[in-house]
């Protein structure tokens, strides 16, 4: 499995490799009835107090718990999810580098949730509606324990899980795109905008470019860079808008031109123009 080979990479941002799982059916069956399996969590908070205690009140149900990674800003919880794809995330609300909706946004699998807030009770009814559950800080062992039966009675059903917190993420009123919908034939793909390297118009289409595939689509750049969230995508020339969460590397040109590099196993090349310099400059 890739993360025994990165285990030092983990460590750099708190994480444990998993141990040894049983067999993808027998926990697939265990998912689907919601029993007879231990969750695989990882957990997310903004402050080192509220971490230690959700790990000393979690330590009590040992049958049901395995903590395997930890994070406390919303980039180090996506890259944690991302590497150990937990089962379920006890998940803060406010973060530092983005918040925990945005963190929703940008994962490419979809755990369980248990969302930890302080947030009014305006808020605590369309997490009750549409999250597997909530707890109110300071959290308790009473409130973990009910929020675990919760989730056993619901049964474990990733589909379920993507199409409640799909409606939790508009009931919480964000108002930029999270999916871009891709015509291929007579279907309609839907990308995560969490899952796009970057945009590149030309003459009447537009291209979406995702690590594997290519996609045209009939949005104008300008339109789409009105629709996207400013802290996820800039433009670096007239005709490329990029996901910054993608970037990994920036050098100057002796003509001043950028040439910006992408994280994809590629190491895609993108050339920035002197006039949309300042974008990058403000990373």
């Amino acid at each position: 499995m890739l993360l025994s080979a990165h285990t030092s990479a983990l460590d750099s941002f708190g994480l444990q490799p998993p141990v040894t799982q049983p067999s993808r059916l027998s926990r697939a069956g265990a998912r689907a009835r919601g029993l007879g399996m231990k969750y695989r969590c990882v957990l997310v908070e903004n402050e080192e107090g509220s971490l230690r205690r959700l790990k000393r009140l979690l330590a009590a149900f040992p049958e049901d718990i395995e903590v395997i990674g930890e994070a406390m800003d919303g980039p180090t919880a996506v890259e944690a999810v991302r590497a150990l794809r937990p089962d379920l995330l006890f998940l803060d609300i406010g973060l530092p580098g983005f918040n925990g909706f945005q963190v929703l946004e940008r994962l490419d699998i979809q755990p369980a949730v248990i969302f930890t807030t302080g947030y009014d009770q305006h808020a605590l009814r369309a997490f009750q509606a549409h999250a597997v559950d909530y707890l109110v800080k300071p959290i308790d062992r009473q409130g973990i324990e009910h929020a675990l039966t919760k989730l056993r009675s619901m049964g474990f059903n990733h589909a379920h899980f993507a199409r409640a917190l799909e409606r939790l993420l508009e009931a919480s009123g964000s108002r930029y795109l999270t999916r871009i919908g891709c015509k291929v034939g007579d279907r309609t793909i839907l990308v995560k905008t969490g899952e796009v390297l970057y945009f590149r118009s030309d003459n009447k289409y537009t291209a979406l470019h995702t690590v594997n595939t290519e996609y045209l689509i009939d949005t104008p750049l300008v339109e789409l860079e009105s629709k996207l969230n400013p802290e996820d995508f800039i433009r670096i020339h007239r005709s490329t808008l990029v996901n910054v969460a993608w970037i990994t590397e920036i050098h100057k040109g002796f003509d001043g031109k950028f040439n910006v590099i992408l994280k994809d196993a590629k190491s895609t090349r993108l050339v920035a123009s002197r006039h949309y310099a300042h974008n990058l400059k403000n990373l």
